[in-house]
């Protein structure tokens, strides 16, 4: 009856896992589908919340048109965020958004949810809202 009781619970956990990884998934390709590249780096990528309405946040790392890379927050809801999926720190994004609209969703829908965004200011930011130099 352990033996069950314990394969039952470790059932659970990898099927909570699983919805984790495709949202995440899901996620990164909404945002590769919106940005039009398909080589994007992902990284310090994190699932907030339920199945139901939680979000996907993380940063993104692309090369310019001049060979430089430049580095983007991005948030996709599972849910479809009311129709404005992804929301991306860019005011050239499809679904533009304002940097300080976007660094209080950024507070209020990833970081106050649990995200671990510690080393995300650059030298010279005071709001904590600037991705790292890459």
């Amino acid at each position: 009856m352990r033996r069950l009781t314990i394969l039952a619970i470790l059932g659970v956990a990898g099927c909570n896992s699983n919805w984790r990884t495709e949202a995440i998934n899901n996620a990164e390709a909404i945002v590769r589908t919106e940005i039009h590249d398909p080589t994007i780096k992902f990284s310090r990528v994190e699932f907030m919340g339920d199945s139901q309405t939680g979000q996907t946040c993380g940063y993104f790392t692309t090369q310019v048109w001049d060979g430089g890379l430049i580095t983007k927050r991005f948030i996709v809801f599972i849910d479809g965020g009311g129709g404005q999926n992804p929301f991306i720190d860019d005011p050239s994004a499809r679904f533009p958004i304002n940097k300080s609209d976007f660094a209080l969703n950024w507070q209020d829908q990833c970081v106050k949810l649990g995200y671990n965004d510690t080393n995300s200011t650059i030298a010279g930011s005071t709001d904590g809202t600037s991705p790292p130099d890459k």
